[in-house]
């Protein structure tokens, strides 16, 4: 039921959303450099794309600047 419930969820994110999310859960944590190196995205398309993540209570910010990393909330 609640793998079901989380792909309903996931279906209305973008596939980068997802991917780190997944990232973040195997990891425990992920930082946005860690992001773009493993997704070859652009630093600030992961930014934006974690911000609505936390904003969408998904994960969660800790730190800050450069030290900044995100987990599951």
């Amino acid at each position: 039921m609640k793998m079901e419930r989380e792909r309903i969820i996931l279906a209305d994110i973008p596939e980068l959303s997802v991917t780190l999310l997944e990232l973040a859960r195997e990891h425990g944590r992920i930082t946005v450099a860690e992001a773009a190196r493993i997704t070859d995205g652009s630093r600030h398309t992961i930014k934006d794309n974690l911000k609505t993540l936390v904003d969408q209570g998904h994960l969660v910010l800790h730190g800050a600047g450069r030290a900044a990393w995100y987990g599951l909330s």
